[in-house]
């Protein structure tokens, strides 16, 4: 794979070697508190990170029929 295989002209190699390449990946849709993310918080656990303050996440495994045990329950952050 290429270093520039996703950069299809050379307006976008420039731009991005020139502006973008050594900022930080920002995902400005999730669901982690802007209070971690400015805080640099390091989760416990990836279920800490991915599943806990995820309502949508919540829906979705509600939906398929999981046990709300696993979800928002007592169950452990590996059964979950």
């Amino acid at each position: 794979m290429k270093k520039d295989y996703l950069l299809t002209s050379e307006t976008a190699v420039r731009l991005y070697d020139e502006y973008a390449k050594d900022l930080p990946i920002i995902d400005f849709h999730n669901h982690i508190s802007f209070e971690n993310i400015i805080s640099d918080r390091l989760f416990s656990s990836i279920t800490e990170l991915w599943i806990t303050s995820d309502p949508y996440k919540h829906r979705l495994m509600r939906i398929s029929g999981i046990d709300e045990e696993y979800i928002t329950g007592n169950a452990t952050d590996y059964e979950k």
